[in-house]
C-alpha cells in the first residue's frame, strides 16, 4: 500500500523579518504571505487526502508566535483529520519550558516530538509505519547525534526518520549520512532553507517561502507516496515570491538613462513587479552622475528593490576649465588630488559629500 505524504520544514511563522529595508507596512505583508503558504499546505494535503504531513522543524518563531496564533494553527490541522501531522521541534521553536506548544489544546491527528535527550518512535500499525525523531531545546546548538546512530528499525515495517539538522554543521545536530541513510525508507529533514537532494531518501524540502537574499531559487514542498524500498516524491512549488540577486557593472562612458535603463531592464518585467530585487552595482561612475538620483527613480518599476553600492566615482581626468568658481567641480578636484581615492572608505566619503552639495542629503 502506498501512503501518500507531505513534507515541509522551517515555515517560520509568526517571523518579525528584520530586513533592514523593509518597512513596517511590508513585514508585515510578509508575514501574512507565511500563513498563506501554510494554508496552502493545508488545502493540499486536504484536496489530496495526505496520510501523513511531516513537518520537520521551526513551524513557527518561537519567540515571537502568540497563543492566538498557536490556535489558529491547531483550527487549521483539525481541518485534515484523516491526515496524521508530525511535528519536529527545531532550532527557532525549541522544546522547553518556554515553548507554548504544551499550552495548545491540538487535535487528536497531531504529534509533537517532545524528547529532546533520546530518540522518540511513533508507530503506526494501521500503515506498518514507524517514525522516529528527536527535538531541539534550545537555540543555539544541538548535538545529540548518538541516540539517532543508535536506532535499531524493523526492517519489515516503513521507517522514516524525521530531523532538524545540518549534515554540513559542526553544532546544528551535524548527521553522518552514511550511517543512517541505508537504514531507513525515508528522511524528511528540515534546517536548511533551500530545497537539496541529498541521496534518494535523505532530502531538505526548504521552506515554504523565502525568508532572505540568501534564499534565491524556487521554494515549496515536497509530496509523494511512501512504499517499502519504493518512496517516490516531487518538489512542488508554492513559493508567492522570490529574493533575486543581480549585478549590474557600470563603465563611466554609461549616461544617467543607459544606467537607468540597465536596472530596469534586468531580469524580467513579471519578476521585477513581483519579487524582492536586489542589485549590486560595481564598476565607475562619471562622478557628474546623480546615482541616488537614479535609485530612487528607479524604484517605480520594482514591487521592491535595494542597492548595494560597490561602484566607485572616476575623478580622474577631468576638465575644470570654465568651472573655476563652482564648488562641486572644486570637491571634485580635491579628491584628485588623493592618491587613494580608490580606497573604499575614501569613496564613500566622496559620495557623501556629493549627496550634501547636491542637496540631495542633509547630513546630521
Amino acid at each position: 500500500m502506498k501512503l501518500k505524504f507531505i513534507h515541509t520544514s522551517d515555515l517560520h511563522l509568526g517571523k518579525k523579518f528584520d530586513i533592514k529595508n523593509f518597512s513596517l507596512k511590508e513585514r508585515k505583508k510578509r508575514r501574512q504571505e507565511l500563513w498563506d503558504s501554510f494554508d496552502e499546505i493545508i488545502r493540499t494535503a486536504k484536496i489530496e487526502e495526505v496520510q501523513y504531513l511531516f513537518i520537520a522543524g521551526d513551524l513557527t518563531d518561537g519567540e515571537y508566535i502568540s497563543y492566538k496564533s498557536l490556535n489558529k494553527i491547531s483550527s487549521k490541522f483539525s481541518s485534515i483529520p484523516d491526515t496524521n501531522v508530525i511535528i519536529t521541534c527545531g532550532q527557532s521553536d525549541p522544546y522547553n519550558v518556554n515553548n507554548m506548544y504544551e499550552y495548545i489544546e491540538w487535535p487528536d491527528n497531531v504529534y509533537i516530538i517532545k524528547n529532546t535527550e533520546t530518540v522518540e518512535k511513533l508507530n503506526f500499525p494501521e500503515n506498518n509505519l514507524c517514525i522516529y525523531s528527536i527535538s531541539w531545546d534550545n537555540h543555539a546548538e544541538n548535538k545529540r547525534t548518538q541516540p539517532i546512530y543508535d536506532i535499531s528499525v524493523d526492517e519489515n515495517k516503513l521507517n522514516i526518520l524525521m530531523l532538524h539538522c545540518d549534515i554540513d554543521s559542526s553544532d546544528r545536530l551535524p548527521v553522518n549520512i552514511d550511517i543512517i541513510k541505508n537504514k531507513f525508507d525515508y528522511c524528511p529533514l528540515g534546517g536548511r532553507h533551500n530545497f537539496r537532494q541529498i541521496t534518494d531518501n535523505v532530502v531538505y524540502c526548504g521552506t515554504p517561502e523565502p525568508l532572505s537574499f540568501d534564499e534565491e531559487g524556487e521554494h515549496g514542498i515536497i509530496r509523494g507516496t511512501l512504499e517499502k524500498n519504493n518512496t517516490q516524491y516531487s518538489f512542488l512549488p508554492i513559493a508567492k515570491r522570490k529574493f533575486i540577486n543581480r549585478q549590474i557593472e557600470l563603465n563611466i562612458s554609461y549616461s544617467f538613462n543607459k544606467i537607468l535603463d540597465l536596472i530596469k531592464f534586468s531580469g524580467d518585467t513579471f519578476s521585477n513587479i513581483k519579487d524582492y530585487v536586489r542589485i549590486e552595482l560595481t564598476g565607475e561612475v562619471n562622478a557628474d552622475i546623480s546615482m541616488d538620483e537614479i535609485e530612487n527613480e528607479a524604484k517605480q518599476f520594482f514591487y521592491y528593490i535595494e542597492f548595494e553600492d560597490n561602484y566607485i566615482y572616476d575623478t580622474e581626468n577631468r576638465n575644470y576649465e570654465g568651472n573655476e568658481f563652482n564648488i562641486i567641480e572644486s570637491y571634485k578636484l580635491q579628491f584628485d588630488k588623493n592618491d587613494d581615492n580608490d580606497d573604499k572608505l575614501q569613496q564613500q566619503a566622496f559620495k557623501l559629500g556629493l549627496e550634501v552639495l547636491r542637496k540631495e542629503k542633509v547630513v546630521k
